[in-house]
């Protein structure tokens, strides 16, 4: 914490949290003050300390939300919660709870309005037995009173030189220059101590002159901003300072992609893919393409993240605004009658005419319960329309004529809706993306009309596309699509498409043996009707920059926007892989299940090495015998071939026939640097994972999981090549590093003898945790133990000897289960 005022405010929290009796600590402050940054940088630094053993967040926000916060807190946790309804889930929750009752666990319940039933969540209180504290904010000192808080700490504002030296940091000044030294002075002091206010306007001032600082300070001075709902006049500076920096944004894409991330509900991580169709729809961009449009958008939200607008996540596929942030955005779009946003409910006719909704350009109107839209908005000048219910036993009725005065709409979005596509037809001229989240939809074939729609999306919301749709929206160029599937041929109509996701329908290609289709034919259960699409033999798909492609509807395994992904089953022969030859090489995760007739993936699938290969997936290809085989490669016999150079994430499952991994002669060296997860199960002719000098590449390698080899009889083969020739092993170094190996599975490994053959031994400086399980033949020699032990320390140390020695007196069978971050309470149990 750099400055005492949080120093003040972090010291109290910790305090309170270590106490015995304390089980709930309030933390509140006025919007922008820091609340959210100092709760987590608590809640980590109480986890470094093992005073908490797991740390949860939710964000509970303005308007409850029980299954939001249930889905946050569980995935914060590392949980799952496949329950459906709130009742079951807050059952299953409590379970889960009870069931961690051993480990103590801190839950940040952060932007708290009102008073939460925690029993409603499913969070434990009253249990003297659990070990569960909670650490709310708030902006609201009463709902401290009302959630029984045991300790309420205020966070104040940042005193004068705090705030001075947060503004300069923001802002880029040098100590040194004089010529900034009063004016910076007298705009931190209108930023009024406040961190979120004081960021966007140094940032907003980074690289200007002294004259357009005092400029600035004028114009903070005299910011007049009408009276904003729930904002009392004390906080009215942080919104002037907002707007402020708001007004300096540069270029009205800038301001438009602001504005139009306050139509997102408070608090909601917006996916960047959502807000490239806004892009497009609304042509913010001169791009030529979806690609071009996308990485345009990155550089716009660099700049809004950049002004301290728009905050980062932990995935940067998703942005968050802050909610003060939001206040403001709305106040902006309402006074320059761009944006509006409501409820659905009694009297949103009467509140359109109030608010002159004629003017505006983007509309957000959300449902919480059954309340009906009204029959029609009069809206002539309407671009964006965003219509939601967040309920999902409900779905929100879209009138027949709902859409008749709003001509002029580009962008369509309806979350949880019951509509008729024949509704949409008067927007034929002008509709660029609809997008459609679980939807019911009639009166598909009216899709057609739509002629100049760019985007189409189409989540858990069941159409049928038909076959000549590829003709009628010939200006398409992305097509999302997760229930259901299309035909090969039918994407190949699209003359302009650029990305499609989606599952594609069964397919056999003209020329392939009886033998061949029948067993295909007899295996496949991909289609209900039972169908095969016969592709021509010169049949390929089209050139996509980005897709996501699958047989079957598994769009729970990567359901990502912007990837390239192939997800291939069913037994296909290796011949019938070439429709896909042109997507090879940009390709970043491959799933391949049932392959036949392949021996290897590269160079037998692609020759050109698959170097944007990120995760692949292989599975029951009974005729692979390795992943790379660098003896056949192109490339010749001579020199290295660049072969998955990026490759991160490998698993291989029920492989027969798997020989090797990665097969190359003596003189190739095989490089791994990019590998971090390496999963290997049931292939049963595998004796050995890595070469030495493929091994001492692995600084990556976090993951090592190996199961149910019953030929394996090391990881590392440190004396042989692939064709079981001695080689030398160089400089007689005969440590093994694996620097950042912190997960290290065996299990069911009969064969299994050492980590490394020869005198050769590993080593494990990072590793977390240890699970071997009925590996009966290993064996771990004093040097490999001594030199894992030093990275341990010494209560470490204790255990992880006390293990191995109760091991190895117990049973020949070697059954280690070692978990660093429980050890520290495990030892102090042992010595007690």
């Amino acid at each position: 914490m750099p400055f005492a005022t949080t120093e003040s405010a972090c010291y109290q929290i910790i305090k309170a949290l270590k106490g015995d009796n304390t089980k709930i600590v309030g933390l509140y402050g006025i919007g922008g003050v820091g609340k959210t940054t100092l709760a987590n940088f608590v809640g980590n630094q109480l986890r470094e300390e093992n005073v908490f053993d797991e740390v949860g967040i939710a964000t509970v926000s303005q308007d409850q939300n029980i299954i939001n916060v249930q889905s946050e807190l569980v995935k914060s946790l590392g949980w799952e919660l496949t329950e459906t309804y709130e009742k079951d889930r807050a059952r299953r929750l409590r379970m889960m709870f009870s069931e961690s009752k051993s480990r103590k666990m801190l839950l940040i319940l952060d932007d708290v309005w009102n008073e939460l039933d925690l029993e409603k969540v499913g969070i434990p209180v009253g249990d003297r037995d659990n070990c569960c504290k909670i650490l709310l904010t708030t902006r609201l000192q009463p709902v401290c009173d009302r959630m029984g808080c045991d300790t309420q700490i205020q966070l104040g504002v940042l005193k004068q030189d705090e705030g001075l030296d947060l503004l300069r940091k923001h802002a880029g000044i040098d100590v040194a220059d004089t010529t900034l030294i009063d004016v910076s002075k007298r705009v931190a002091d209108e930023c009024k101590g406040l961190p979120l206010a004081i960021k966007a306007v140094g940032s907003a001032l980074r690289g200007r002159t002294a004259d357009e600082w005092n400029v600035a300070l004028d114009k903070l001075q005299n910011a007049k901003l009408d009276k904003i709902e729930g904002i009392d006049k004390d906080s009215q500076g942080v919104y002037g300072c907002l707007k402020f920096s708001y007004d300096y944004l540069n270029g009205e894409d800038s301001r438009s992609c602001f504005l139009l991330c306050s139509l997102f509900p408070e608090d909601y991580k917006v996916d960047l893919e959502d807000l490239l169709g806004y892009a497009v729809g609304l042509v913010w961009y001169q791009a030529e393409s979806i690609e071009k449009a996308r990485s345009l958008l990155r550089g716009t939200i660099k700049g809004l993240k950049d002004s301290s607008l728009l905050l980062d996540i932990d995935d940067d596929r998703f942005v968050k605004m802050h909610d003060v942030v939001r206040d403001v955005a709305l106040w902006i779009g309402k006074v320059e009658k761009k944006y509006f946003t409501s409820k659905v409910g009694i009297g949103l006719e009467e509140l359109a005419v109030e608010e002159d909704l004629e003017q505006c350009r983007g509309i957000s109107l959300v449902g919480n319960e059954k309340e009906e839209l009204p029959s029609g908005l009069v809206c002539p000048n309407l671009h964006i329309l965003r219509l939601e219910n967040t309920e999902y036993d409900n779905k929100l009725q879209v009138p027949e004529h709902f859409f008749k005065e709003m001509p002029t709409l580009k962008v369509v979005t309806v979350i949880g809706g019951v509509l008729s596509l024949k509704s949409l037809q008067i927007l034929a001229n002008n509709l660029r993306v609809l997008q459609l989240i679980r939807c019911e939809v009639t009166d598909a074939s009216f899709l057609g009309k739509l002629k100049r729609l760019q985007i189409l999306y189409l989540e858990k919301s069941p159409i049928e596309i038909p076959d000549g749709l590829g003709d009628e929206l010939s200006r398409l160029k992305l097509l999302y699509i997760d229930t259901g599937s299309i035909s090969p041929i039918t994407i190949n109509k699209f003359p302009q498409i650029e990305e499609f996701y989606g599952v594609i329908k069964d397919w056999e290609v003209e020329g392939m043996s009886s033998e061949e289709s029948y067993g295909r034919c007899a295996e496949s259960d991909s289609q209900p009707d039972g169908s095969v699409v016969c592709l021509p033999k010169d049949f390929s798909f089209p050139k996509l920059q980005r897709y996501r492609i699958s047989e079957v509807d598994r769009f729970s395994i990567a359901n990502d926007r912007g990837t390239r992904c192939l997800i291939i089953e069913n037994n296909h022969p290796k011949a019938t892989l070439g429709i896909f030859s042109a997507l090879y090489q940009n390709l970043e995760i491959l799933y391949l299940s049932g392959v036949t007739g392949c021996h290897n993936i590269v160079p037998s699938i692609d020759e050109r090495g698959l170097n944007e290969l990120t995760i692949l997936h292989v599975t029951d290809c009974k005729d692979l015998e390795c992943i790379m085989d660098a003896s056949k490669s192109p490339h010749g016999k001579s020199g290295n071939p660049v072969v998955l150079s990026r490759l991160a994430e490998l698993s291989m499952w029920e492989l027969p026939e798997l020989k090797w991994i990665w097969k190359a002669p003596a003189q190739h060296v095989i490089s791994l640097q990019s590998l971090t997860e390496l999963t290997v199960s049931d292939c049963n002719n595998l004796t050995y994972i890595f070469t030495l000098s493929q091994a001492r590449s692995l600084v990556q390698l976090k993951s090592l999981e190996v199961s149910d080899c019953e030929r394996l009889e090391c990881i590392v083969e440190a004396k042989f090549d692939h064709n079981k020739r001695e080689i030398s092993v160089g400089d007689g170094n005969t440590i093994l590093a694996l620097p950042s190996l912190r997960k290290l599975r065996f299990k069911d490994l009969p064969e299994l003898i050492s980590f490394c053959s020869e005198n050769y031994y590993s080593t494990w400086p990072a590793l977390e945790e240890l699970d071997l399980a009925s590996c009966p033949k290993l064996t771990v020699n004093n040097t490999e133990i001594e030199a894992n032990l030093q990275y341990l320390g010494e209560v470490r140390s204790f255990v992880f000897m006390f293990f191995f020695s109760f091991n190895f007196i117990q049973n020949d069978s070697l059954s280690i289960t070692f978990v660093i971050s429980h050890l520290y309470h495990l030892a102090f149990g042992l010595l007690r």
